[in-house]
């Protein structure tokens, strides 16, 4: 059978060249693998016989399960570990602030360090597989007992217990999650296809999440006579944390048997590949910011991920004491954020086709902004309705508009960072997929941890009361939180200054594949 791409930019001749050369043979086939042997033309024209890999949609869902456990910890800890800690366990703000900040701290040397430390890892599991199957049980564990500190601990010890097992449990999901986001760039260099592939694990994520919000608002945190407000109990969290640790063990565990027939087809780590060390890492880290383009993603993402963790750890406390929901108006509201965010994802290969990666993101943050605090700067300027029959269905369209904008924002970086890692090796000879999903998954992680940093922070300034209940917290106070709330939308006008100067645009990543195809024929 016959197959014939014209690449962008190619002349005349080499277009002939192509069309005589291109002929696709199978060569074998496996469960969701399809072995092609296919002449590919550089932009000097010449030709190279090289082995291709079409994933099938079997495998490539296989794959998108794995996102499921970031999904997971990622709501747990933006959504629900501030107000348990803070509200339920009577741990003040700052305490609770700094010990998810010295978590993010730990973060600095895992990410870059597990992601280097893979790229040149030689096994018959290849670079990343081994590290995958690693981190499940672990995250499984010490997330469980990130939600059953002992009774009785001083306010240190439970600040102690806080602090130990969110590092234990981030850093076990550095194990499995960078490999992960690595083996996804090594995929497919396909420009249009790389998004197809972040798109379909984050709704996998997304719906994760969903499940597990069903779950805990109609079994877990569900009122009853006696209690109107579940979320601010104990009890209920030793169950969510039970099930979510169970969900995410086995979906990483499948995620990583799935893929594992992949390991043929993907890179291994060069032989002369430099030895793994700290500083061997900080050097690969140092050599990828020099990289305009990363260096834009770099400190965009992470600004962008600190005001989304802002928002998200202070998103239970601006329900339950401004909003005064019940658990039924805060589930819709999280149902609200899950389904914009699928929303989001399904229009992320359309917009990446018609605006590029970069403005698809630029579109997706400015829209988080507006949406996300739009209806507290209303609250504050006595607009907001009290009425819940009319406000829940405010608040549920505002955060579905928040939460898409920001996974077109989350999804376009992902994508725009395996183009990046194409381009490192171009200039630099080696795939280096794990030092750069690495770097950036740190940016990501800093939504949970300076999120509740600052979060927490912000509590105390405002002289937020802990223990207390929806109704008793005084007005001025609310009126403070909302004015913090609202001010922090102004870290996303810095973030859009840092991503603009990206310009990783798809005619040059074209270029970019053309030049790779030449340099393996020299």
């Amino acid at each position: 059978m016959g197959r014939f791409r014209w690449r962008v930019g190619l002349s005349a001749p080499q277009k002939r060249l192509r069309a005589q050369h291109s002929r696709v043979t199978v060569l074998e086939s496996a469960p969701g693998i399809v072995l092609h042997r296919e002449r590919l033309v550089g932009v000097s024209g010449l030709a190279e016989s090289v082995t291709k890999a079409t994933i099938g949609w079997g495998l490539k869902c296989f794959y998108s399960l794995g996102q499921a456990a970031e999904s997971i910890k990622s709501f747990g800890f933006g959504t629900l570990l501030l107000l348990y800690y803070n509200q339920v366990l009577g741990l003040s703000g700052t305490y609770s602030g700094i010990a998810v900040f010295i978590a993010v701290a730990c973060d600095a040397i895992s990410d870059p360090a597990v992601g280097s430390w893979s790229d040149g890892f030689r096994h018959r599991l290849g670079r990343r597989h081994l590290f995958m199957y690693a981190g499940a049980v672990p995250l499984g564990i010490t997330y469980y007992f990130l939600f059953w500190p002992p009774e009785g601990l001083s306010e240190f010890q439970l600040f102690a217990w806080f602090t130990t097992f969110a590092v234990l449990s981030r850093t076990a999901l550095t194990f499995f999650h960078v490999p992960y986001l690595s083996l996804g760039a090594e995929m497919t260099m396909n420009y249009q296809e790389r998004t197809q592939i972040v798109a379909l694990r984050t709704a996998f994520g997304m719906v994760a999440s969903l499940l597990v919000v069903m779950l805990a608002w109609n079994y877990f945190f569900v009122e009853t006579p006696d209690n109107s407000t579940p979320q601010l109990t104990r009890e209920p969290y030793f169950k969510y944390a039970l099930l979510s640790s169970v969900v995410m063990m086995g979906m990483m565990l499948i995620s990583s048997w799935g893929t594992q027939r992949l390991v043929p087809m993907l890179s291994q780590a060069a032989k002369d590949h430099p030895p793994f060390s700290l500083a061997q890492v900080y050097r690969d880290l140092y050599q990828a910011l020099k990289n305009k383009a990363f260096f834009a993603l770099f400190w965009g993402s992470l600004l962008f991920a600190v005001y989304a963790g802002i928002q998200g750890a202070l998103s239970m406390h601006l329900l339950t004491f401004v909003w005064e929901l019940e658990t039924s108006g805060i589930e819709f509201t999280q149902y609200g954020g899950i389904i914009g965010g699928l929303l989001g994802i399904s229009l992320i290969t359309t917009l990446h086709r018609k605006v590029d990666k970069r403005k698809t993101l630029i579109i997706g943050v400015s829209t988080s902004a507006c949406a996300g605090t739009l209806p507290v700067a209303c609250y504050l300027a006595g607009l907001m309705p009290d009425d819940p029959a009319v406000l829940v269905p405010i608040l549920v369209t505002t955060t579905a508009l928040s939460a898409g904008g920001i996974l077109l924002a989350a999804v376009s970086g992902s994508s725009m960072t395996g183009d990046i890692a194409d381009e490192h090796e171009l200039n630099h000879g080696r795939r280096q997929e794990g030092v750069f999903f690495g770097s950036h998954n740190f940016a990501l992680k800093c939504t949970s941890a300076l999120g509740n940093l600052a979060a927490g922070f912000a509590l105390d300034i405002v002289s937020f009361p802990v223990n207390t209940k929806p109704g008793e917290v005084p007005e001025t106070v609310l009126l403070d939180f909302g004015t913090v709330y609202v001010s922090i939308a102004l870290i996303l006008v810095v973030a859009l200054w840092v991503f603009w100067p990206y310009d990783l645009s798809q005619e040059r990543h074209d270029h970019i594949k053309r030049a790779l195809a030449d340099r393996k024929v020299a």
